[in-house]
């Protein structure tokens, strides 16, 4: 079974400010507090959300440093002092 990684989630969607992400992981915790004999539908509901974030992080582009990483021509300012 994947590994839920809530806070990991937690703090991704805090970053890229997705509340409404957030406010659905609240309602699936309180689901579990006022029905806790519900288990398998919120198992199932946080892997959806936890999918949900998965693809908007997918879909996030890449950082500058990957970005260089993937594209060197982009450091031959620090390498030579100039820009092409």
């Amino acid at each position: 079974m994947n590994k839920l990684q809530i806070s990991l989630r937690v703090s991704e969607c805090e970053e890229n400010g997705w509340f409404d992400l957030l406010s659905k992981l609240d309602e699936i915790t309180q689901s579990l507090i006022d029905n806790p004999g519900a288990g398998y539908q919120i198992k199932t509901a946080l892997i959806y959300w936890k999918d949900a974030v998965d693809c908007r992080v997918n879909g996030l582009p890449p950082e500058e440093n990957e970005l260089i990483l993937r594209n060197p021509a982009m450091t031959i300012q620090s390498n030579f002092g100039t820009e092409i």
